[in-house]
């Protein structure tokens, strides 16, 4: 089980250098949150692009600080340039594979007419991504804590993923029930700080509200929130976003660090011959 990578992942945040790939991408999202619901869409765009661009140099620091076991400043810059195309690179190749594979499978479907059924597409997308994901999982900590090029990490994430395959579902199914959990919390904490911009509609049901929130627009958005709702939102969403990011990186790499000290050792081969009686000598 994942548990206790996860315990040991919780204690080390107490190292505020782990915190900030958290604190990036809660700025990023928060910051491109704030420009869509101000009427820069565009800009909101590049931003949230050059900040995927840049995210690498944040897991390589954190991967780099926990793999050394130094949260200094000084080794978080180092294994963020240095290990910055070596975490990206591995990025790149697996979304081609995905999209290699998901060409690959649907020309079938194509042939026999079914190319133009979402659910069907929908589908097959998803059963080759969970298995490529998972195979892949690794990567980035390998290229990171074994100093491992692009298709070497790939590699290795693979052969380590095969070995400790129900340690990546235990971690993936935790941060996912631990994201949904902190997802209720920040949209209760949000209805708290917001109640007085929806008292319209606290008398509706459930379904009619539901039903009415389906059918808003951006431009409702901007209406109900209003500058200072925007602003609250936008906080909230890059709080959740830090706390996630921060703590996810940091588990996954436990997990990772778990998963490595579990692989069978293989015992060294010695060179040597035997003689005519079968007793072995070493050369």
């Amino acid at each position: 089980m994942a548990l206790k990578p996860l315990a040991d992942a919780v204690s080390l945040l107490k190292n505020p250098i782990l915190w900030l790939p958290g604190v990036y991408a809660g700025v990023i999202i928060a910051s491109s949150l704030w420009l869509v619901f101000s009427g820069g869409e565009f800009i909101a765009g590049k931003l949230l692009f050059l900040g995927a661009v840049l995210f690498p140099f944040f897991i390589a620091g954190a991967i780099g600080c926990i793999s050394t076991r130094d949260y200094g400043y000084e080794t978080f810059s180092r294994y963020a340039v240095k290990y910055y195309f070596p975490v990206l690179l591995p990025v790149i190749v697996i979304i081609a594979i995905i999209i290699l594979l998901l060409i690959l499978f649907s020309i079938p479907f194509a042939i026999a007419g079914l190319g133009n059924d979402p659910a069907l597409i929908g589908g097959l997308f998803i059963g080759i991504m969970v298995p490529v994901i998972i195979f892949s999982f690794y990567a980035d900590n390998v290229a990171v804590s074994e100093g491992l090029k692009v298709f070497a990490s790939l590699k290795r994430s693979m052969i380590i993923a095969s070995r400790s395959f129900m340690t990546i579902i235990s971690c993936i199914v935790i941060s996912g029930v631990g994201a949904a959990a902190l997802g209720m919390i920040t949209a209760m904490v949000w209805g708290m700080i917001l109640a007085d911009r929806f008292t319209q509609y606290l008398d509706m049901g459930m379904a009619e509200q539901q039903k009415i929130f389906s059918t808003f627009g951006l431009s409702d958005w901007q209406r109900i929130l209003g500058p200072h709702g925007i602003a609250i939102t936008a906080i909230l969403i890059g709080l959740y976003v830090m706390l996630l990011i921060s703590v996810f990186i940091t588990y996954k790499q436990k997990c990772f660090e778990s998963a490595h000290t579990e692989e069978p050792e293989i015992p060294a081969q010695s060179t040597g011959e035997y003689d005519e009686k079968g007793r072995w000598y070493k050369y």
